[in-house]
């Protein structure tokens, strides 16, 4: 696992100094050849009546791609749900279930939306698949809300944490407009695994590749950041929205997984006062379990200290500056969401065209591709928003783009970037 911190200094009104340190967490890829860890998937598939027509369709022949891109050593296992919960397939390996793609394929759409069963039935199954060294991961795909069995969030979220507790980890997947993202994003949280938002059916099957791909170039897992402030320094802000927890050592964040094909960013903001020369930040601990590319696990503690020096003055980091604005366009999202539950669709407008036009302005907008994206896209959501309102669709949209960016995974925004004008 390599480290990278970079700082952006600047002294301000009252004597002290703003420090901005962007910490960067880069999974080492293995060789193609090198064995990667063998993967224990549970998939759940909702088959409830309104997952009927082109979203069912798309998540059987998403799902069938995935299994057929598995490994033959690879463990599988398949739930299907609605009102009532299915086993379609005990776990077991590719070699042993062949025929998997094509049952998945034959699912047809039934009633309502038992949501917590057929987890807690993928759950067993993936424990029932479990081996030393195996990545074990339950994979939800829904449209809807939780409205049989257990429905209260509190209670789902909760059942999550403790399957991760006993290293099975879930990824959440939402299609179309009725589903319940914080409850998803929540779940994800809990239990250690990612959420996605597919808007349109034709969009599945590079989610289920992002996601597959993700558990194949898998890094280190539980990782996570504490952060302990110097001597006169104060942590004023942590701009990414990891999960964070209070702890005598400092603010602890949980970043999640690391895959070696996409870096996780930190970026934190302190205040320091004092005369002391350097100035003595912080020191972030990092704790991950790393999966080495000849399939040995090991724990790691990483301690890295900042210090910044007062004799050249300021200092602009342009990759600081770049994280800055492209997390200001998430913050302006989550506003803007905001304003749309207090029915301000004019005020959700304004502020997402009065950022698009500052991010249009900046010089880095010339120059890089994504800080260019967020400005159009920005104006394109602005302008939709002043001339229909914000529709389920665009606040889905919003949201998940905003999770993406404040969880450093950016890559997954573009699966769902591809906006279509309103009728």
């Amino acid at each position: 696992m390599k480290t990278t911190i970079l700082l952006d200094h600047e002294p301000v009104a009252d004597g002290g100094w703003l420090v901005r340190a962007l910490l960067k967490l880069e999974g080492e890829a293995g060789e193609p050849a090198a064995g990667r860890a063998p993967v224990n998937l549970g998939i759940v598939l909702d088959r409830s009546g309104s997952m009927a027509g082109p979203k069912l369709e798309a998540a059987r022949e998403a799902a069938a791609f995935l299994v057929r891109r598995l490994a033959p050593d690879d463990v599988v296992s398949v739930v299907a749900y609605d009102d009532g919960v299915w086993t379609v397939a005990p776990p077991a390996t590719g070699e042993a279930q062949q025929d998997l793609p094509e049952r998945i394929e034959a699912i047809e759409a039934g009633g309502s939306t038992n949501l917590s069963g057929g987890w807690l039935r993928g759950r067993e199954l993936v424990a029932d698949g479990r081996a030393d060294g195996r990545i074990n991961r339950v994979l939800l795909l829904t449209d809807g809300l939780a409205n049989v069995g257990i429905t209260d969030p509190a209670q789902l979220v909760g059942l999550c944490a403790r399957a991760h507790e006993t290293g099975i980890s879930t990824t959440t997947i939402g299609f179309g407009e009725d589903y319940d993202e914080r409850l998803l994003r929540d779940m994800a949280d809990a239990a250690g695994g990612n959420t996605y938002y597919i808007e349109a059916p034709d969009q599945a099957p590079a989610v289920f590749g992002h996601e597959l791909e993700g558990l194949l170039t898998l890094a280190a897992q539980n990782v996570s950041v504490t952060v302990r402030p110097g001597a006169g320094a104060t942590l004023a802000a942590s701009w990414h929205s990891y999960p964070s927890f209070d702890t005598p050592e400092g603010l602890r964040l949980e970043l999640g997984d690391l895959y070696a094909r996409e870096p996780k960013p930190l970026l934190l903001e302190f205040l320091v006062e004092g005369e002391s020369e350097p100035m003595a930040v912080a020191e972030l601990v990092v704790k991950a379990t790393v999966l080495r590319a000849d399939g040995t696990i090991s724990a790691e503690e990483l301690a890295l200290p900042i210090e910044v020096s007062r004799a050249g003055g300021a200092h602009v980091d342009p990759e600081v500056r770049r994280e800055v604005l492209l997390l200001q366009a998430a913050r302006a999202r989550e506003a803007a969401l905001r304003a749309r539950e207090r029915g301000d669709d004019a005020g959700a407008a304004a502020m997402l065209r009065d950022l698009g036009a500052a991010l249009a302005a900046s010089p880095m907008c010339l120059e890089d591709l994504d800080i260019a994206e967020e400005a159009a896209d920005l104006q394109q959501l602005a302008d939709r928003a002043a001339a229909h309102g914000v529709s389920e669709a665009d606040a889905k949209y919003l949201f998940q783009r905003a999770h993406d960016a404040t969880r450093g995974a950016r890559s997954r925004s573009r699966l769902i970037s591809r906006r279509k004008p309103e009728d």
